[in-house]
């Protein structure tokens, strides 16, 4: 328990010292003693002893009656001391409590100040309002009897807070009776904390008196609440929104924020009074509360529901020229919310369709639809053809409706990138969808194409795949598809540098005739992607440096972008749109304010954006169905299939007749056995995998089981002359003897001329011998079944064969599962290495894979070649 929660408790009262008695027994005692004294000796001078009774009787009583003084002042002392850390303790409690009360209910005053910091419409507002600064009671009580007058007046003390806010219910009615000047200042204050407290749907100012109202005017509050919104109507537990009515008495009730309150409060609005009035007699019915006003510095409670009556407190009194300001930045604060419903207001809802009718073009040539920044308003006349014309140069297009018609973002000019938070559930898949739609509505594949990042599954974006501009989409990538990301974003980047560089220009926008169309990469969860791979933020950052020059453009959405969009990438994304987010860090990390942290969750899709300059501009994003992007598809220009900067991964079932040569790929030499295809991200293409036995050697295939090495083996006897193929079984005599035969004929060949062999000239070698190829299958485990003497004299003969096969034309390819003891030894002998799926991680590292390439759950088929990805062929 914290020391401020400890009970406080009068130190007791100590017991005083009686005065001592009169010393009989010291008086007696010397006559005594003088009277034996005297019997015994008969001596006089013996009676000089009763003389000393008198005298050690005074000084006995003196003695005493100095120590009970002394005690009396130790008890006073102490008792002091307790009473002084009692107070020094009591008053540390009142310091606490006043603060909480002035946080709990800061006076008007309080809230100018802070206004530009402080969290608007805080969950949970009341409509309770301090009066001003007076002396409330603590809820603080000592324990412990009470003594002297003194310790009264410190229970009372303690028992009562000073310079406390006083306050009271709005809702019951408030009349304020004085001089006009004085009541108008402290009802600002009244109203000030009420508009502070309630947002608009709960709160709504419905009338005003007069000319020296006019500040009130401008606050969110005398406008209607915008329908829908929570607390607008009333609904089961929800409590209904308040109509809050000032009045100057005997004054006639006048101004302009009558009507306007009247219309559109709520039907079984509460009704608060707020009256002000020189008498008490003057004040309407249903004032609660009634505060007399003397002064500037003085002020009475005459009556108050839960509040005695007669309290002098100090008003809180403000100026319309403090108020106004105020007024101001919360009609900003709404609107920017969604909060209100200004004569231009926006839809709840909106369908694609409505962004562009039926005569769009006629339309669009005639209405100046809504643009963030001025250099990007423009008005689209004439037909597509001619709007087409220009559309290299931008990519200009709707996605919503704004408080002025239809909301227009330009990524090329606003740009060249652009960041999107929004919790879940506030509409970003609904606004990407939207986004990608209508860039691709009027524009050909030749002008924009789209790689969509998703690491939700991909659902979000799987309507916009029936386009044409998208190239690809990634969904939850794994390590090696992080790899892959890397090396095929950076190849495209390379491959426009280079176009531009050949063309002699620093921009795409210069070089409408190399065709390279813009390409926008639209990344939803991109917090998620980071968290996952760190590695690919040094890729985003370079693609926000050089983008804008190359025509590549960002798209990043995140729920969560304080702290995650680095400042790195965030100085290269100008365009910033921010739906609704959970807290004020978010919504300023995107948009430069808190607005969007306000935004009503019953508003899917309510977007705030920013181009960069001027204050964040509302709309509701549009909703784009399946049906709307398959009409778009149907619509869109017949062209060549676009560029693909993202080399889709491998196909996990590959088999011969599917490795399709094409032009750019040489044909496959005569001897040369087709092993797959090799993936090649940072050249955006695939290699066909070969081996040709005759100039490339030996192979080592290293690979746990079922991941395809004897698949391979008989990929290459079926593509071999059955007269050039020798295989061992995994039978350990089988294997004995295909060694030696294969060192017998390499003896032979290298000692014996080559006419002897006349068989298949047409394939014999360049040395006129016929070229072998030898299979062995699982040979570290066939070799494991040998003795130790077996093991030695086959590794002797294994390594002949490998040493002087290749002179003898005989190649060797032969399958291990781990690359330990001796296998590392015969591995050095083999120019080529095939790695296939290893599960544990260091046994990969062993066989020298490489890092990125290793895969936890490898797929049959699937290795490692040249540093780069393959599949290997099917059976």
């Amino acid at each position: 328990m914290s020391t401020l929660d400890e009970p406080l408790h009068l130190p007791p009262q100590l017991p005083q010292p009686r005065p001592p008695a009169f010393p009989v027994l010291a008086c007696i005692a010397p006559l005594v003693a003088a009277a034996l004294i005297w019997l015994i000796t008969q001596s006089t001078f013996a009676l000089l002893f009763a003389v000393l009774s008198p005298v050690i009787a005074v000084a006995s009583l003196g003695d005493g009656r100095r120590a009970t003084r002394r005690q009396r002042a130790a008890n006073s002392a102490e008792r002091a001391a307790a009473l002084g850390t009692l107070q020094q303790a009591v008053r540390e409690r009142h310091d606490v409590l006043r603060q909480e009360a002035w946080r709990r209910q800061p006076g008007g005053v309080a809230i100018l100040g802070e206004c530009g910091t402080a969290a608007l419409w805080r969950p949970g507002g009341d409509a309770c309002v301090s009066l001003g600064t007076g002396r409330i009671p603590s809820g603080l009580r000592l324990g412990g009897a009470v003594g002297p007058a003194d310790e009264r007046a410190l229970r009372d003390w303690a028992a009562e807070l000073s310079d406390a806010p006083v306050s009271t219910d709005a809702a019951a009615g408030i009349g304020l009776v004085g001089p006009v000047v004085l009541t108008r200042a402290l009802a600002r204050s009244l109203l000030v904390q009420l508009c502070f407290a309630l947002p608009p749907g709960l709160c709504h100012v419905a009338e005003l008196p007069g000319t020296a109202w006019e500040w009130a005017l401008e606050l969110p509050h005398t406008t209607a609440a915008r329908p829908g919104l929570p607390g607008a109507r009333t609904e089961p537990g929800t409590r209904p929104a308040c109509r809050v009515v000032v009045c100057e008495c005997p004054a006639p009730r006048r101004g302009a924020g009558t009507s306007p309150g009247r219309e559109h409060a709520a039907p079984g609005a509460a009704r608060m009074m707020l009256a002000l009035a020189e008498t008490d007699a003057a004040l309407p019915p249903g004032c609660g509360t009634v505060v007399q006003v003397r002064g500037p510095m003085q002020a009475w409670i005459v009556r108050s529901p839960g509040t005695r009556a007669g309290l002098c407190f100090r008003p809180e009194l403000v100026a319309a020229e403090q108020a106004h300001p105020f007024a101001r930045l919360l009609s900003e604060r709404a609107a920017a919310a969604g909060l209100v419903q200004p004569r231009n207001a926006l839809p709840d809802v909106v369908a694609f369709g409505d962004l562009h009718p039926p005569d769009g073009a006629a339309r669009e040539a005639t209405q100046a639809g809504r643009t963030l920044a001025g250099s990007t308003r423009s008005t689209l006349a004439g037909s597509a053809v001619q709007a087409a014309s220009h559309v290299s140069a931008t990519l200009d297009c709707v996605v919503g409706i704004g408080a002025d018609g239809p909301m227009r973002i330009d990524l090329v000019r606003q740009g060249p990138h652009a960041v999107v938070g929004g919790t879940t559930g506030s509409g970003k898949s609904e606004l990407l969808v939207t986004w990608v739609a209508d860039m691709a509505r009027c524009r050909s594949v030749t002008e924009v194409t789209f790689l969509l990042v998703d690491f939700k599954g991909g659902a979000a974006f799987a309507p916009l795949l029936v386009l044409p501009h998208c190239v690809g989409m990634i969904t939850d990538l794994d390590t090696v598809g992080a790899a892959r990301a890397l090396a095929s974003l950076g190849a495209e980047l390379r491959f426009r540098e280079s176009a531009l560089r050949d063309a002699g220009v620093r921009d795409l926008a210069q070089a409408a005739a190399l065709g390279i169309p813009r390409l926008v990469i639209v990344v939803d969860e991109f917090a998620t992607m980071l968290q996952s791979f760190p590695e690919l933020h040094a890729l985003f950052v370079d693609i926000a440096a050089r983008g804008r020059s190359l025509g590549v453009h960002l798209i990043l959405c995140t729920q969560r972008p304080a702290g995650v969009v680095r400042d790195s990438l965030l100085a290269n994304c100008s365009l910033r749109l921010s739906l609704r987010v959970n807290n004020r860090a978010d919504s300023e990390a995107v948009i430069g304010t808190d607005a969007a942290a306000a935004l009503s969750p019953s508003l899917p899709g309510r977007c705030l954006i920013s181009g960069g300059e001027g204050e964040p501009q509302s709309c509701q994003v549009a909703t784009t169905t399946a049906a709307d992007i398959r009409g778009i598809a149907r619509t869109a220009a017949p062209a060549a299939a676009p560029r693909r900067p993202w080399l889709a991964p491998l196909p996990p079932l590959l088999r011969l007749r599917d490795v399709c040569l094409g032009d750019d790929i040489e044909p496959v030499p005569t001897g040369s056995l087709i092993l797959g295809l090799i993936d090649e991200p940072d050249r955006q293409r695939y290699r066909v995998a070969r081996h040709d036995p005759q100039h490339d050697g030996h192979l080592i295939v290293i690979g746990d089981a079922r991941t395809g090495k004897s698949t391979l083996l008989s990929t290459l006897a079926r593509q071999s002359h059955p007269g050039q193929i020798l295989r061992a079984a995994a039978d350990p005599e089988v294997l004995w003897d295909l060694l030696e035969s294969v060192a017998t004929l390499i003896d032979a060949r290298t000692g014996q001329p080559a006419t002897a062999h006349t068989a298949h000239t047409a394939h014999r070698g360049q040395s006129g011998m016929l070229p072998l190829l030898v299979l062995i299958d699982d040979l570290d485990a066939v070799m494991a079944r040998w003795g130790t003497e077996h093991q030695l004299a086959a590794l002797d003969l294994f390594t002949l064969i490998l040493r002087d096969g290749p002179a003898a034309a005989i190649s060797v390819v032969f399958t291990v599962q781990r690359l330990t003891g001796t296998m590392r030894a015969l591995a050095a002998l083999c120019p080529n290495r095939l790695l296939l799926g290893l599960r544990d991680r260091d046994d990969h590292r062993a066989a020298g894979g490489p890092p990125a390439l290793f895969a936890a759950h490898p797929r049959p088929g699937s290795g490692c070649l040249d540093g780069y990805r393959v599949q290997l062929l099917a059976p």
